[in-house]
C-alpha cells in the first residue's frame, strides 16, 4: 500500500513539472516584444512624391514590390477629400521558410492632407488563426529637389525568441520593397 501511494505522488510531481515546464515554454514562445525600425529609399531621381505615393497607395502595385505577398483581396473603401481608407486580406509565404503562409489584414489610410503625401497603416498577421501580431507602418514620401525618398517607420511585434527572425523578415520585405520602387522609377519617366 505505501509503494503505490509513494507512485501517486511522483505522478503527480511529475505532471505538476511537467505542466509547469509547458507553461513556461508557452509563455517565452508567446511573449511579444515591440521592436521599431526605420527605413530610407535611395534617392528616386526625377520621380514626383506624389507619384511615387499614388503608385505605392495602390496595393496591387504593392504586390508587385513585395514578392511575398501571394493574393488579395480588398474588402473595405473608403474615401473623403482628404485621404482615402482601405481594407486589404492578403496572404503571403515567408521569405526565410517559402513554405509557412500567413493571413494578414491590413487597413490603410492613404493621406493627402499634408505637405508631404503619406501611407499609414496597421496589419493584423496571424499563424493558423490562433497566434496573431500586430505592426504599424508609416510611410513618408519625401519631396527632393531633384527626386523624391521614401521614408518609412515601422513597430512591429514579434515573439521574444524570433526577434532575430522576424528582423530578417522585415529587412528583407523593405529592401524588395525599395530595390522594385526604385526599378519602377529608374524606368519610367515620370
Amino acid at each position: 500500500m505505501k509503494f503505490s501511494k509513494i507512485m501517486i505522488v511522483h505522478r503527480h510531481r511529475r505532471m505538476m513539472v511537467f505542466s509547469i515546464i509547458v507553461v513556461v515554454l508557452a509563455l517565452i514562445l508567446t511573449a511579444k516584444h515591440e521592436n521599431y525600425v526605420r527605413f530610407i529609399s535611395s534617392d528616386m531621381e526625377n520621380a514626383k512624391p506624389r507619384d511615387v505615393w499614388e503608385y505605392v497607395s495602390d496595393f496591387s502595385n504593392v504586390m508587385k514590390l513585395n514578392p511575398t505577398i501571394m493574393k488579395f483581396i480588398i474588402t473595405h473603401e473608403s474615401t473623403d477629400y482628404k485621404q482615402w481608407n482601405y481594407t486589404v486580406e492578403y496572404e503571403e509565404h515567408l521569405s526565410q521558410i517559402p513554405f509557412v503562409i500567413n493571413k494578414i489584414i491590413g487597413d490603410f489610410i492613404v493621406d493627402k492632407s499634408h505637405s508631404q503625401p503619406a501611407i499609414k497603416s496597421t496589419h493584423r498577421t496571424c499563424f493558423a488563426k490562433i497566434y496573431c501580431l500586430n505592426t504599424k507602418s508609416e510611410m513618408i514620401f519625401v519631396d527632393l529637389s531633384n527626386g523624391t525618398r521614401v521614408v518609412e517607420m515601422i513597430k512591429y511585434e514579434c515573439p521574444w525568441l524570433l526577434t532575430k527572425f522576424c528582423m530578417n523578415e522585415v529587412l528583407y520585405q523593405r529592401k524588395e520593397i525599395f530595390r522594385q520602387l526604385q526599378t519602377v522609377f529608374t524606368h519610367t519617366r515620370h
